[in-house]
C-alpha cells in the first residue's frame, strides 16, 4: 500500500470516533459489573526489514500515578504511530505529543493528548520528508486493558465508546 493511501485510510477511519466522553462506560460493564472479555484490536508490529526497526511497545507501569501513566502513554503513542508508518524505505521517524489532561477515574486513568509525527523515506526521487497533521488521542488505562481513540483533527471530539483495545493484561 502506498504511504499516502495508508495515511488517508488511517485518517478517514478515525472520523467515526467523534462524540463526547461524558457518561460513557467504555468497558461495557452493563448489569454484570464485569467487563467484556479483553481482545486486542490492533495489528501487531511488523519488522519490514529496512533501515529502522520497530520500536518496542512499553510495559505498563507497575505503580500508576499521573507521572508514570503520562510517561507510559507518551512512549506507547510514539511506538504505536511508528508501527503504522514503518516500511522498508523509512529512514527517520520522530513524534511529539502534548498532554491535554490526565485524570484518575473509577476504572483507571483517562488521558487526552495531541500528537503529531514526521517520517522520512527513500523514494525513486530521493529522500522525502513528511509531516503529519495534529491528531487528538484519548486513552483509558484500566486494570485489565488499554483503550485508544484517535481523531484526525486537533479539534476532534472523541469518545472511548468506539475505542480500540490496544493491550490486554
Amino acid at each position: 500500500m502506498k504511504r499516502r493511501a495508508l495515511l488517508a485510510a488511517v485518517g478517514s477511519s478515525t472520523v467515526a470516533l467523534s462524540g463526547c466522553l461524558v457518561g460513557l462506560d467504555p468497558l461495557n460493564y452493563g448489569d454484570s459489573k464485569k467487563p467484556d472479555p479483553c481482545t486486542v484490536d490492533r495489528r501487531a508490529p511488523v519488522d519490514p526489514g529496512g533501515q529502522m526497526e520497530p520500536r518496542e511497545l512499553p510495559e505498563r507501569p507497575e505503580e500508576r500515578t499521573d507521572e508514570t501513566v503520562e510517561s507510559y502513554l507518551r512512549a506507547y503513542e510514539s511506538a504505536y504511530r511508528q508501527h503504522l508508518i514503518l516500511s522498508e524505505n523509512t529512514t527517520a521517524y520522530g513524534h511529539s505529543e502534548s498532554l491535554e489532561s490526565i485524570r484518575e477515574v473509577e476504572r483507571g486513568y483517562r488521558v487526552e493528548m495531541r500528537t503529531n509525527f514526521y517520517y522520512e523515506e527513500d523514494t525513486d526521487r530521493g529522500e522525502v520528508h513528511t509531516d503529519s497533521p495534529y491528531f487528538r488521542v484519548h486513552y483509558l488505562l484500566a486494570d485489565d486493558r488499554l483503550l485508544r481513540a484517535a481523531g484526525e483533527r486537533h479539534d476532534a471530539e472523541l469518545t472511548l465508546e468506539d475505542a480500540k483495545t490496544m493491550e490486554c493484561w
